[in-house]
């Protein structure tokens, strides 16, 4: 029983010692709950003052100047890029936070430069990226992890959402309008799967959200809530899923086959919405399957990282660095080309 509930139960006008005291423990009791919130919301005030400290001491965010495409009579299409698993902070012996962003922004350069060679036949004035998941690398998934990472999840959020702040600029710069689809992944985790958190706050999550208020006055830009794990992707007719790929399988795990059969069962209706694709991360390793209709297909994406240990020795997989570029047709509503380009 509370001290509140114990002096309610006490007669009106009777004020034994007892009773003082019980006054007295309760009027602590409401100061120090006073003290203690003050010091929530101080502390609160104090780290969102220090992440948008971090975020300004990397630079000022300058406007991005819209570039003069070139402009033909064939119909448009429009690129889609799937930047996934980019592990922000892992720390391998070829992989940190430093070799990332040099892998994230050559995909970007190079994903530019294929636009430009299919521009030479078509327009390509406008890209959806895909942010797929894992983009940090996280502290709550295994035992050893604090010791494979070269920044604190403080740090890896800063550098993470800069960078995803960086790679939407640079589209910008290159083509007429962006949209960003974000997903999050399980290395975004906050807590142990036992701790009562809510899937959705997630580390990932809070990347996409600085970096979407960072760039709120670009005009050009939209870019999507994620509020669920499994993302909707429309461009015109084209209609696609984003999932990070841990949601199939016990544990995160899941055969090709196991991956496919999902897909199709979300196809076939468990799902409330009609796509063609779906694509995932995850395994970082790159890979496309045929779904059961003969037209959709479930494409799965590699990541920026390089030699996970973990992955050569819990799953026998290796995989060389790369991200997923398509172009897509509005109109037709399929993918009209497919690359998978490599970042080592």
């Amino acid at each position: 029983m509370s001290l509140s509930d114990r002096l309610s139960d006490i007669p009106e006008g009777i004020e034994s010692d007892d009773v003082i005291e019980l006054r007295k423990a309760l009027m602590r009791v409401q100061k120090q709950l006073l003290q203690a919130k003050d010091r929530t919301d101080q502390l609160v005030e104090v780290t969102h003052q220090a992440a948008h400290d971090a975020v300004l001491g990397m630079g000022a965010i300058k406007p991005v100047a819209e570039r003069s495409l070139p402009k033909g009579k064939k119909k448009s299409e429009v690129a889609l890029w799937h930047m996934t698993d980019w592990q922000g902070a892992k720390k391998t012996t070829s992989y940190n936070s430093e070799v990332m962003y040099k892998r994230v922004m050559q995909f970007a350069e190079k994903a530019v430069a294929i636009t430009d060679i299919m521009r030479a036949d078509h327009p390509v004035n406008e890209v959806v990226i895909m942010f797929g998941g894992d983009m940090v690398e996280g502290l709550f998934n295994f035992p050893s992890q604090a010791f494979e990472i070269d920044s604190t999840l403080f740090e890896q959020y800063v550098n993470v959402s800069r960078l995803c702040v960086d790679v939407v600029r640079y589209a910008l710069a290159n083509y007429s309008k962006v949209t960003v689809v974000p997903e999050w992944g399980n290395h975004g985790r906050i807590g142990s799967k036992r701790d009562n958190v809510p899937r959705s706050d997630n580390f990932d999550r809070m990347c996409y959200e600085l970096a979407r208020q960072l760039l709120a006055g670009e005009k050009r830009l939209s870019w999507q809530e994620c509020p669920e794990d499994i993302q909707r992707v429309e461009i015109g007719n084209y209609k696609a899923l984003l999932i990070h790929g841990d949601e199939v399988g016990r544990n995160g795990f899941a055969s090709p086959g196991a991956i496919v059969q999902h897909a199709n069962r979300w196809r076939s209706g468990a799902y409330p919405w009609e796509f063609r694709d779906v694509y995932i991360g995850h395994y970082h390793t790159h890979a496309e399957w045929a779904m059961a209709n003969g037209q959709g297909s479930v494409y799965q994406t590699g990541s920026t990282e390089s030699d996970n240990r973990y992955a050569g020795v819990m799953l026998a997989a290796s995989a060389t660095p790369s991200q997923r570029l398509h172009f897509v047709d509005p109109v037709k509503g399929r993918v009209t080309a497919a690359y998978k380009v490599w970042l080592d």
